[in-house]
Order: C-alpha cells, then sequence, then structure tokens
C-alpha cells in the first residue's frame, strides 16, 4: 500500500485527466460531481465504483461545491485507506517533477511538526490591523506568496527552497493523516472551545463554517496554526492552469447563481466573512 493517497474533485474527467496523468502512478480518489436533467432523481450518496486497482472514483449526481467536495474524498480515504499522507491537488494542476511523492513523504518524515505542506504558499496571511478597523474582505489578503509554478513570478516571487508558510494555495494542500483527522498536536487555541467543537477535521470544520469555494486554503493555514501542526512550502516544478476546477466552469458558475445571490461571488463574500469572523484567535496569521 502506498504511504500517499491523491484526492480530487472534478465536473469534467475528459479535461482532467491529462493533469491527473502527470501525478504518476499514486492511489487515486475522484470526486465527480454533475448535473443531470433538472427533472431527474438525485441522490446525496455518492455512486462508488473501482476505475482500476488505484483508483476510486465517488460520483454525485449534483455538484458539490470544491470544499464539500474534498471533504467527501477525504472522509473516504480516512476510512478506506491506509496512507500517512493525503494530498488535496486541483483537477488543473500539472505537476512536472517526477520525484515530487518521494520529495513530499520525506519532509513529512524529517519534521514531525509538519502537519500541512504544499506548491505555492504566502508568509503572511491578513493585515496587521485587521480587526482594528471596519471589515472590508481584502484584509484577508494573502502577503508573500512565493511557488516554483511555471509563471511564479506572474503570482509572487520564485523560490527554489523549502520554507515555512502561514498558507497555501488551495491547487494543493498535502496533509499528515493526523492533521486530516483532527488530531490537536500542540493546541493555539485563543478564543477556540474545545467543549463547543464536536469534530475537528479541518473539511469538516470549513462545511460547518460554510465555505465552497473561496479562502478555504487560509482556513487551513489558520486551524493549522490553531491545532498546533506547521505549514511548509515545497518548492515543486508545476502549472496550475488556473479556474478549472470551479470559477471557469459554466456547470458550476450556473449551478452557483441557483444557490446564493450573487452566484460564485456570493461565494466569496461569504466565505471571507466566516473566516473573518471564525479565526479571530489566529489572524494576522505570520511566520
Amino acid at each position: 500500500m502506498s504511504r500517499l493517497v491523491v484526492v480530487t474533485a472534478t465536473t469534467n474527467i475528459d479535461r482532467a485527466v491529462s493533469c491527473i496523468k502527470s501525478w504518476g502512478d499514486v492511489p487515486l480518489i475522484i470526486v465527480r460531481q454533475y448535473v443531470v436533467a433538472a427533472n431527474a432523481h438525485t441522490y446525496d450518496t455518492p455512486i462508488t465504483y473501482h476505475r482500476d486497482n488505484k483508483t476510486t472514483v465517488l460520483l454525485y449526481e449534483k455538484y458539490l461545491g470544491t470544499v464539500p467536495a474534498f471533504k467527501a474524498g477525504v472522509d473516504y480515504a480516512l476510512e478506506h485507506i491506509d496512507a500517512d499522507v493525503i494530498a488535496c491537488l486541483h483537477d488543473d494542476l500539472e505537476i512536472h517533477d517526477p520525484q515530487w511523492v518521494q520529495k513530499v513523504l520525506d519532509r513529512f518524515d524529517r519534521q514531525p511538526a509538519v502537519g500541512l505542506l504544499g506548491f505555492g504558499g504566502a508568509i503572511g496571511l491578513g493585515d496587521s490591523d485587521i480587526y482594528q478597523k471596519p471589515y472590508a474582505p481584502v484584509q484577508l489578503a494573502r502577503i508573500g506568496f512565493r511557488s516554483n509554478l511555471v509563471d511564479a513570478e506572474v503570482h509572487g516571487v520564485r523560490s527554489l527552497l523549502a520554507e515555512r508558510v502561514a498558507c497555501l494555495d488551495g491547487f494543493s494542500q498535502i496533509g499528515r493523516r493526523e492533521f486530516w483527522d483532527g488530531e490537536v498536536r500542540k493546541p493555539q487555541l485563543g478564543t477556540f472551545s474545545i467543549e463547543t467543537e464536536y469534530d475537528f477535521r479541518p473539511w469538516h470544520i470549513l462545511t460547518k463554517l460554510g465555505l465552497i469555494h473561496h479562502i478555504y486554503d487560509g482556513a487551513l493555514g489558520c486551524l493549522a496554526a490553531r491545532y498546533g501542526w506547521e505549514t511548509w512550502y515545497l518548492p515543486i516544478r508545476c502549472r496550475h492552469l488556473g479556474g478549472q476546477t470551479a470559477v471557469g466552469d459554466e456547470g458550476y458558475q450556473r449551478w452557483a447563481k441557483q444557490q446564493v445571490e450573487g452566484g460564485d461571488h456570493g461565494f466569496w463574500e461569504s466565505g471571507h466573512q466566516a473566516v473573518y469572523e471564525a479565526f479571530k484567535d489566529q489572524l494576522p496569521l505570520r511566520v
């Protein structure tokens, strides 16, 4: 059994297949979402099938959104697959380093404090005076983003050194099994109360906050810090096509307009408000 399993979510498997192939021969859980005809009966539980001995597909006859989809995939991995590391990757991510799995595992093995890592990260999240002025969503912006993306300079700076960061970009959220299972390593609880939380698993917390697609990466960075885990950036060469996992998908956009006023932008606004309220014990987040 492999020590690492990949979870991804897609609304278009044909479009995503070239990126998925770039990840190499790894165990894979695909959360596949699609919308059937409006008058058809749909099911809340997935149809589960195995494409081959390494690939499991959870087929949902509806859109879930990125966060609920990753929650479903990670829950399945925790229950059915004995892997040390669960990598949540966007379906529009191309990985250009054939040694990426071993490099990820080596980092987790060498540094027991690392709970979360990825291929693009920022050393800060949130304005320094975030709670000292009237709220605005832009106060939750990332600071000092670094990556080894093909077009790294477009998004921030190029870094070829592994380093600790405050949060990651959503396209790669790779976690130690214990982190995804909600294990609190060294609590930095602040205003957080154990007694009021019945489930510490990160994707469950994010779903409870109502996050669908936006700013879940910042929220995961806050949760890692709250639980006492370190978050790290690894300079893996890759290309993020961007937008195809959700925002650039026409079906997702139509679905979003049916779910909330303002569609996807409504998700963006409500997500930022939820993170602002939920992580006053961690924001602004710095390393």
